[in-house]
């Protein structure tokens, strides 16, 4: 969050009175601002607040949701809309506690819809809740909020298998750099970043993320916090994400898929029955200058016969004889 936006934020929380602190649940208390013509998106907001959460609580390591957290839905004309980058459909300060949702703006990945996008806002509160506010990675806290809001999907390897083709990002760094490009780099950091997430918690068990966090509230750094959650080095893990896990777990699988061996196999088919059909017809032009040769040769071979029944007079059959 860049900081006129981050202010501009904060400023948007502290205009209204603080409410108090209510006691832990499992989801979370939404209070939404919005102006008249983003009624019914407001209606909806408070009607995904009301749902389960259970979720991102597993992967930040709280109890519940302890205090109000405030949002406000921005029109396109707004000023904040107007500070923030057009790729970006909403953010989050967990330091007040606030949200700003662009709702025209969704649809983008990864958040393709309203409540997506809320859950992913929710768990960026929430990651930095955990962490105590200390610093996390760009592409630690984004992964978090994507495995949260949104299922592995079809969408999601897609742009998984596609992320990890040339030169693309090798290093969490890496992944940090693509989200302050913005853009198509930014969605790529999104889409990595999720996925790398994931497959530390395959890796390293469901709460490791809340693990991290935790350690990153007792003053660790996040290098320090990750090695006492995993027992591994930031730097081997990415090696092993990156390197390995991108080869063998996305490329090989899908070329030893049943539909791409269906593929090959069909493919290789139709080039021996064209290779064959080839082969035939030169075959067969073979046999029929065979043929045409061996005729030629029994009418050079056989004596020359003159039919007198057919000819009228000398001179048809001396034509007979000369032709």
């Amino acid at each position: 969050m860049t900081p006129p936006v981050r202010a501009l934020a904060v400023g948007l929380c502290l205009m209204v009175p603080a409410t108090p602190a209510m006691t832990a649940g499992p989801s979370p208390e939404l209070l939404v601002e919005a102006p008249a013509n983003l009624a019914a998106v407001a209606d909806e907001v408070r009607s995904i607040g009301r749902g389960d959460f259970s979720g991102v609580l597993v992967m930040t390591g709280l109890m519940g949701f302890s205090s109000p957290m405030r949002v406000v839905l921005a029109p396109p004309d707004s000023a904040v809309a107007q500070q923030t980058p057009g790729w970006v459909s909403g953010f989050a300060d967990g330091a007040s506690r606030s949200i700003v949702l662009f709702p025209d703006r969704v649809s983008r990945y990864p958040d393709d819809s309203m409540r997506t996008l809320v859950h992913h806002e929710v768990a960026h509160v929430l990651v930095a809740e955990a962490a105590r506010g200390r610093p996390v990675p760009r592409w630690f806290n984004e992964g978090v909020a994507t495995v949260v809001a949104r299922e592995w999907g079809i969408e999601d390897r897609a742009r998984y298998a596609a992320a990890v083709v040339g030169r693309g990002p090798r290093t969490a760094d890496a992944l940090d750099r693509g989200f302050a490009e913005g853009g198509r780099r930014a969605t790529r950091s999104y889409a990595l970043s999720a996925a790398f997430v994931r497959w530390l918690r395959a890796e390293y068990g469901e709460f490791v993320t809340a693990r991290i966090l935790e350690l990153l509230g007792r003053d660790m750094s996040f290098r320090e916090a990750f090695v006492r959650a995993t027992g591994d080095t930031l730097e081997r893990a990415e090696h092993r994400f990156f390197v390995r896990e991108a080869l063998w777990h996305t490329w090989v699988p899908f070329l030893t898929s049943s539909g791409v061996l269906w593929a090959a196999i069909t493919a290789l088919a139709m080039i021996a029955i064209r290779r064959r059909r080839a082969k035939s017809a030169a075959m067969r032009e073979r046999w029929e200058a065979e043929e045409e040769l061996q005729a030629l040769r029994g009418r050079l071979e056989s004596p020359q016969t003159i039919d007198f029944t057919q000819s009228t007079s000398l001179e048809d059959v001396d034509d007979d004889v000369v032709n």
